[in-house]
């Protein structure tokens, strides 16, 4: 079976995602009979490949990493606007990782849209279209016979709503709570080490862990984006930013750290939905979690969330939440129950 693919976004995970099409190719042949074809990379800065043939997935990885333009590696480019290209090219599903907008999820939205209208199945790592226009997404997939797969927005290649989807699907689900951003993590983590505030988020800058501006995550709108995927996900319950109580961590200081350490306390960033009183209640903010509590001991850029059901009690799942082979992963994974191997 052969799958044509075009992709949008050929950043951190459309590098990682390509990196693994190309060391899992003879696994992917061997093991599920199955041929992965790129027919198209579609990026703001590097330009747009498009190659019926399939796109030399090696001279494209090479040529981004050295920060030249594909064009200047003369691989064959065009010019036609986005929009044209997903109305007109021949691919079976759309890979779309660009940029994250959490204020109106465009311009991924409109791409994704396009794809589902032309039949076409759609797996993204982007949150802003998935935490803002899920309900329309779904729909139209569902309206045209074709699958939205979207695990990697929240835990990357950890298989939380996978999890939740498929292996925890007859329980009742009361409760969803966890650390489902690595970047402040690691920040709290090292603050727990000695450093203070400012240092950590300058180190987890430094390795890559924050954008040039780590608002969105310091101040736990990444996380709130997660939030609101995982309550129509797990709860088929549709929240607006603004319904998430929402603090960051930015007003945590190394001194409240150390006291917390005396008392044989830590502090972390937790998402939470809980359902209550026919109500569903929702908020990310810091908390202080006994040394006992499963997600106390969760360090660094590593996320867990626990899951509370009726018969299961709690089910904990932990595992990497950053990273462009970790989110490469999940994408590779949708691809795979995409193409109907899963």
């Amino acid at each position: 079976m052969e799958l044509k693919i075009l992709m949008i976004g050929f950043g951190h995970v459309g590098r990682g995602f390509a990196d693994l099409l190309i060391k899992k190719e003879q696994l992917l042949r061997q093991k599920f009979d199955l041929s992965v074809k790129i027919v198209g990379i579609v990026t703001r800065s590097k330009g747009k490949i498009i190659d019926p043939e399939g796109v030399d997935l090696q001279r494209a990885l090479k040529t981004s990493q050295a920060g030249k333009t594909f064009k200047d590696s003369g691989l064959p480019t065009t010019d036609v606007l986005t929009e044209s290209l997903l109305a007109s090219v021949d691919y079976d599903a759309l890979v779309e990782l660009s940029i994250t907008n959490l204020t109106d999820g465009q311009p991924a939205t409109s791409y994704i849209r396009i794809a589902l209208e032309r039949r076409k199945d759609v797996i993204t790592a982007n949150k802003g279209p998935i935490a803002l226009h899920l309900d329309e997404l779904k729909e139209l997939a569902r309206k045209n016979g074709v699958q939205l797969r979207y695990e990697g927005t929240v835990m990357a290649g950890t298989p939380l709503i996978n999890l939740i989807r498929s292996n925890l699907a007859g329980l009742e689900i009361k409760k969803v709570q966890g650390i489902v951003n690595g970047s402040t993590n690691y920040i709290l983590t090292r603050m727990e080490e000695g450093l203070e505030y400012d240092q950590a988020v300058a180190e987890a800058r430094q390795l890559g862990y924050l954008e040039a501006d780590p608002t969105a995550d310091v101040e736990g709108w990444d996380a709130v984006a997660k939030t609101m995927i995982l309550a129509r996900d797990v709860f088929n319950v549709s929240l607006s930013k603004e319904a998430i109580q929402r603090k960051g961590i930015s007003a945590l200081r190394k001194a409240d750290v150390e006291r917390a350490r005396t008392e044989n306390r830590v502090w972390k960033l937790i998402a939470t939905l809980e359902k209550e009183n026919g109500a569903l209640n929702a908020s990310v903010q810091p908390q202080l979690l006994d040394m006992s509590h499963p997600l106390a001991g969760v360090r660094g850029t590593t996320n867990a969330v626990t899951i509370t059901t009726d018969f299961l009690q709690e089910v904990t799942i932990v595992g990497p939440g950053a990273g462009e082979r970790e989110t490469g992963y999940a994408v590779f994974n949708d691809l795979l129950a995409v193409a109907g191997k899963l």
